[in-house]
């Protein structure tokens, strides 16, 4: 009897021993494929950290710029904007209204193919002026149809606060009584021919304005004359003109 029950005690530690070398062993294999799994998983990590902090490819619709932009002249600011590496905030002369403007919004003619070309989006650089009367130019593209469109750039922003919004606007400069003025016209639909001046400052802001031209709605030949809501005299109206765009 008791050899009996030394024979099952004995069984029974050999069973027992031999679950737990098995389940440590099972535990030891899944732990290793956990630590592999988990480096892997770190190593890829890794991989994509280095590939998007190094990567010197831009993301789709932007141009690498190699200099800091606040860093630009500028002569550089006006440049990137050309070419289509920055934007611009563009200002209605009508009203507060204000967009982005990058490069599609003209055309270069050397630069586009000849089937595209759009005689109201064409433009051609000017020689700088100090449009806004601070000591400093400003940049202008020239489209034919439209005029000028004006352009300030520093302090790593261009900004176009001037340009041609249609025929009944388009817009020129003109240098008149000591300072530059930004003029829109409207001189090619019958009743009217009338001109809007105002003058900046080197915040862009408006700081003074004249207004003048001529009537004839009924097209009887005979037109009225003013200056801002002052009806005047065909003479004056002839003088003033010659002051503005003549008189330099």
């Amino acid at each position: 009897m008791r050899r009996k029950q030394k024979r099952i005690i004995s069984i029974t530690t050999i069973i027992v021993a031999i679950l737990l070398i098995t389940g440590y062993g099972v535990w030891f294999f899944m732990q290793s494929n956990n630590v592999d799994d988990n480096t892997e998983i770190a190593q890829n990590q890794v991989k994509q950290d280095v590939t998007l902090k190094d990567s010197e490819v831009p993301m789709a619709g932007e141009e690498k710029i190699d200099t800091d932009i606040a860093e630009m002249s500028p002569e550089e600011l006006f440049q990137a904007f050309c070419d289509g590496k920055i934007k611009a905030e563009a200002r209605s002369y009508y009203d507060n209204t204000t967009w982005t403007m990058d490069n599609t919004y003209f055309q270069f003619e050397d630069s586009t193919l000849e089937e595209e070309l759009d005689v109201t989006m064409l433009v051609e650089k000017m020689e700088p002026v100090d449009l806004d009367n601070d000591g400093e130019v400003e940049f202008i593209l020239q489209n034919p149809v439209y005029g000028d469109m004006c352009f300030d750039c520093k302090d790593g922003k261009v900004v176009c606060f001037s340009q041609g919004e249609g025929t009944a606007a388009m817009c020129s400069y003109t240098k008149y009584d000591g300072a530059y003025w930004i003029v829109h016209s409207d001189t090619t639909h019958g009743g009217r021919c009338t001109y809007e001046l105002s003058k900046f400052n080197g915040d862009l802001e408006v700081t003074d304005s004249l207004k003048f031209g001529w009537e004839d709605w009924e097209d009887t030949g005979v037109k009225s004359y003013y200056k801002d809501d002052n009806e005047i005299s065909e003479t004056e109206y002839e003088e003033l003109y010659k002051k503005v765009f003549e008189e330099k």
